[in-house]
């Protein structure tokens, strides 16, 4: 069982990779209330681990050089975020099903796996829109499974 800190920053680095994809190439504030959800600090200013947690991931995928910004916002977000270079490149790849879910599932089919499975029906430039990691990454996130968002965004920081 991972640590729920590692599946929590897994879950961040989706959501702001997935964000930041989205107004590509425009540079945009980033918020941690898109990112970790909104979160009211207490009587002391502080806010929860969780919001911490996902301001500080903007952070780290700057160091790491993923992201770009201009500032931050308090520890509110960030302003001017853009993809960079490196992860734009990372999100467009096209891989082959980085998670499959199981077969005995009864919720809603893998995305990627349906794709496989209607191969002789499906243009090529459909399957390969599906294989995309930005579109594995975004299922990943719309499932809520938190295997398959951590395989993913391990996929996208280790390759």
């Amino acid at each position: 069982m991972a640590d729920i800190n590692i599946e929590n920053f897994y879950k961040h680095i989706a959501r702001i990779l997935s964000i930041l994809y989205a107004a590509f190439p425009s540079k945009s504030p980033l918020y941690v209330d898109d990112v970790a959800g909104v979160d009211d600090p207490d009587e002391y200013g502080l806010h929860s681990p969780d919001y911490t947690a996902g301001f500080f991931a903007m952070l780290w995928l700057a160091d790491e050089q993923y992201i770009r910004y201009m500032d931050t916002i308090r520890q509110d977000g960030v302003d001017q975020a853009v993809l960079t270079h490196k992860a734009f490149l990372k999100l467009t790849q096209v891989s082959e099903p980085i998670y499959q879910t199981t077969i005995d599932q009864t919720e809603e089919t893998d995305l990627i796996s349906s794709v496989q499975t209607q191969d002789t029906g499906s243009s090529p430039s459909v399957i390969e829109d599906h294989m995309l990691v930005i579109n594995q990454l975004r299922h990943a996130l719309r499932s809520g499974d938190s295997i398959a968002i951590a395989k993913v965004v391990r996929h996208i920081l280790h390759s």
